[in-house]
Order: structure tokens, then C-alpha cells, then sequence
């Protein structure tokens, strides 16, 4: 028969074991905690540093003079001379440059395009309002690209982007945890890629309906919005698994990290990239946020204009994202061990 001793003993031995677990616990709850809490701070810190004091940084210009005039020197402004007013009209027109100043003596016109935002059509025209106020020059302002009614701070574009920017890294967190370790094989991430492209397009029509007949903010080019949304989502969306498949949680930190806390303030919706100062400029020119947004921009107001640029951020980030995924699964599937092969000995005929 065993003593009180005896019994109460597996207790004593498990409650170290208890205490560990607790402990480790514990640890992980403080480092999402902390993790957290530096999330918050970070997109604070972003936010703040964009927005701020956002003032004319690097704003090219057309400039057109026709007589002994030039430039007149202004801060975060740099000219780019032309032949005549009929370029400076298209240059504006098309996109290529947010402004350009027609100077004939005392007689000067500032052509603008309204659709690369309020922020920064404003300031321009505030900077040369003021220099041809100094000089005693009658200045015209002509906005040859003006926002629709529909849109008159030219938010709607901004609000897409993001919409699909979450949506794919949102999506792929959920498809990566439906599929679980499958996607981990070739032939799982190929059923992944695949799921994404089809969730992609869905998400790309739904946001397209939301925003052009449902709430008429974006109206027109449809199949242009609808084949941009889809390349965003699916873009962002694996981006997301890629560094998850590389780095497991840390990846999908990073990704938000990356996607949100740096991309959401350098976007361009709220302080366009001429009016963000050097680092934050650098990232809104390479992060795919930034893209995606410039992307629906050059559908929306500028005909496809200015598609090149975002188009090739967002092919690159794609291209290389698809490639790390299938590298990866091709290389754990070549560290596989092959199962053992089975010898089947075949029974002996009784004599």
C-alpha cells in the first residue's frame, strides 16, 4: 500500500514543470505585448514624419520663357526648360509634370495638374502666386487635369489602394492558414498561387463596384481599374508569402511592417512623394503601396499616362515573390527523404 509520501510525490516532480511553462508563457505574451506596442509607435513615427510639415521638396516643373526671363529661384522647385506652350500644355496634360509656368514679360500662366493632388497643386500655386506678386506679373492658373466632381480631393484612388493593399495581405494570411502545411510542398504552392490569383480578381472586382457604380467616386475605364486592383492584390498578397514562407511570423511582421507602418504614410493619398523629404521620398518611389496607388491614378485621371513606373515597382515585387515561394518549395522538396523501399518476400510453397 503506498504512504501519503508516495502519492503526493509526482506532484512535487510536475510542478517545476508547470512553473516552466508558465513562465515561457508568460514570455511570449510580454514579447507580443512589446511588439506590439512598438507597431503602434512606428506607424505613429511614420505618419508624423510625412505629414507633419509637408512643404514643396522636389517638385520638377516646365518652365517656357518667352524672352530674356528665367526662373525666378524657388524653394523645393526645379524647371525643366521646354520649346513651347504647346509642350508645357502636354507635359501637364499627360502627366509628366505636375505644373509648368508660360512666362512673356509681365504675363505669365501656370498650367497645373489637378489630378496629382490638392496638397501639391496648392502649394505651387501659392509659391508662384507670391513670386508674381513680388514681381508685379499678372499670373493665370489653368488646371488642364481637374479632379471630378465626384472626387474633389482625389481620395478615392488612395482609398482603393489601400482597400487592395489589405485585402492581400489580409487574404493571404487567411488562404496560408486554410491550406496549412500544403503550401509548404510544390504542389501546394501552386494551389496557393492559384487561390490568390482567383481571390485577387474577386477582390479586384468588388472594390471596382464599390467605388464606381455602388458610391460613384471613380467612374470610367473599369477593365483598366479592374486588371490594376487584381495585380495590387496579387502583388501584395504574395509578398506576404513569401516572407512567411521564409521567416514563419517574423515574414508576416515585417510584411505589415513594410505593407502599412512605411507604405500607408509614403503613399501618396494625403502628402504627394514631391513634398516628402529624402527617405521617405526614396521609399514612396520603391515600396509597392505607393505603386499600387500611382497604378489606379494614371487609370482614374490620366487615360493610362504614367502607368510604366508603378507597373514595373509592382512586377518586380511580383516576379521575385513568385520565384522565392517556388524556390522554396522546390528546395524542401528535394531535402525530403525518400521513403525506404519496401522488399516483398514472396511465401514458400509447402514441399
Amino acid at each position: 500500500m503506498s504512504s501519503p509520501t508516495d502519492l503526493a510525490a509526482p506532484r512535487t516532480e510536475a510542478a517545476p514543470a508547470r512553473s516552466a511553462g508558465t513562465g515561457r508563457a508568460a514570455s511570449r505574451i510580454l514579447v507580443i505585448m512589446v511588439t506590439a506596442v512598438l507597431a503602434q509607435l512606428a506607424l505613429v513615427a511614420a505618419f508624423t514624419g510625412v505629414l507633419s510639415n509637408p512643404t514643396l521638396k522636389s517638385a520638377e516643373v516646365g518652365l517656357v520663357t518667352q524672352g530674356p526671363e528665367t526662373g525666378i529661384p524657388l524653394p523645393g522647385i526645379t524647371y525643366q526648360p521646354l520649346a513651347s506652350a504647346a509642350g508645357a500644355r502636354q507635359e501637364v496634360a499627360d502627366g509628366s509634370l505636375p505644373a509648368a509656368l508660360v512666362t512673356n514679360g509681365k504675363s505669365q500662366t501656370l498650367y497645373i495638374d489637378g489630378a496629382s493632388g490638392p496638397s501639391l497643386t496648392a502649394a505651387l500655386e501659392a509659391e508662384f502666386g507670391a513670386a508674381a506678386q513680388k514681381e508685379s506679373a499678372q499670373l493665370t492658373t489653368r488646371d488642364l487635369r481637374p479632379l471630378p466632381a465626384s472626387d474633389p480631393r482625389g481620395l478615392g484612388t488612395f482609398l482603393l489602394g489601400i482597400g487592395w493593399v489589405i485585402g492581400g495581405y489580409l487574404g493571404m494570411m487567411l488562404l496560408s492558414r486554410a491550406l496549412g502545411s500544403r503550401v509548404r510542398t510544390r504542389r501546394g504552392t501552386l494551389v496557393l498561387l492559384g487561390c490568390t490569383l482567383a481571390y485577387s480578381a474577386l477582390s479586384a472586382v468588388a472594390g471596382v463596384v464599390l467605388m464606381d457604380p455602388v458610391m460613384g467616386v471613380l467612374t470610367g475605364s473599369p477593365a483598366q481599374l479592374i486588371g490594376a486592383g487584381t495585380l495590387i492584390v496579387f502583388t501584395v498578397a504574395t509578398f506576404t508569402a513569401a516572407l512567411m514562407s521564409l521567416l514563419g511570423m517574423p515574414g508576416l511582421i515585417i510584411a505589415v511592417g513594410t505593407l502599412v507602418i512605411l507604405g500607408n504614410p509614403t503613399s501618396g493619398g494625403a502628402v504627394p512623394a514631391e513634398m516628402m523629404t529624402g527617405g521617405w521620398r526614396f521609399l514612396a518611389h520603391v515600396l509597392p503601396t505607393n505603386a499600387g496607388v500611382s497604378f489606379i491614378r494614371s487609370f482614374a485621371y490620366l487615360d493610362g499616362n504614367q502607368m510604366n513606373d508603378p507597373l514595373t515597382v509592382l512586377l518586380i515585387y511580383t516576379a521575385v515573390s513568385v520565384l522565392v515561394l517556388l524556390g522554396l518549395a522546390i528546395r524542401r522538396g528535394a531535402a525530403r527523404p525518400a521513403a525506404p523501399a519496401v522488399t516483398v518476400t514472396p511465401a514458400s510453397t509447402p514441399a
